[in-house]
């Protein structure tokens, strides 16, 4: 792997999208914290009612499931700009939201890639830990490609496996830069994150060539 061009192109990708991706980062994040406030009001009062209120406890189920909803548009959203983006394109707001049809695959990635971690981690800890990178770039097949989640999962762990401590290296550099978000109060996080996620894109596309 080479890891200068990738951060160059991640970092190209995403300063000529950056108002787009800052914005919806902003947007997402304002949208789901107001759903995760309004979760722990119902749980309060779920937890402080005398009775079973089977009224209040549909609206948190409800609640609960559009948290759901949204976690999975915006992970979709990000990682189709970031797509973009690493490939030289400049988008509109709009056109994040191009993948969303891939909702309940993505979902079925999220529930069976956790799934198979966990069961890693249980096995003395080193196939866990094995998955949990050879599975990172999955989503990014799934929406490149459009390829069904278990398809997704298993060409990404092709693609990663002869790479696997380069790729690992790259994560945890993605993940300082995450990380880096978090001075000035968490503010920076909404330029940290997409300029992450555009720099994994990159990488991705770089693994993805011979694959």
């Amino acid at each position: 792997m080479q890891y200068g061009p990738i951060i160059q192109n991640g970092a190209k990708g995403f300063s000529r999208n950056a108002v787009v991706l800052i914005g919806f980062s902003l947007l997402y994040a304002i949208v789901l914290g107001l759903l995760v406030l309004a979760g722990k009001a119902l749980n309060l009062q779920l937890d402080t009612a005398a009775t079973a209120n089977w009224g209040l406890l549909l609206v948190y189920g409800l609640v609960v499931l559009l948290q759901v909803l949204v976690h999975l548009i915006g992970n979709l959203a990000l990682i189709n700009g970031a797509l973009m983006a690493a490939k030289g394109k400049t988008f509109r707001f709009g056109q994040l939201f191009a993948e969303t049809r891939q909702l309940f695959n993505l979902l079925g990635l999220h529930v069976f890639a956790a799934v198979a971690i966990f069961l890693g981690l249980l096995a003395f800890g080193i196939p866990g830990i094995y998955l949990s990178v050879g599975y990172w770039f999955a989503a990014f097949v799934l929406v490149d490609r459009k390829v069904a989640f278990l398809d997704a999962m298993a060409g990404a762990r092709r693609m990663v496996t002869p790479h696997w401590f380069d790729v690992a290296v790259l994560l945890l550099v993605i993940a300082t830069i995450s990380a880096v978000g978090v001075l000035a109060f968490g503010v920076g996080l909404f330029a940290t994150v997409p300029l992450a996620v555009c720099i994994g894109a990159s990488a991705y596309l770089q693994l993805g060539q011979g694959h």
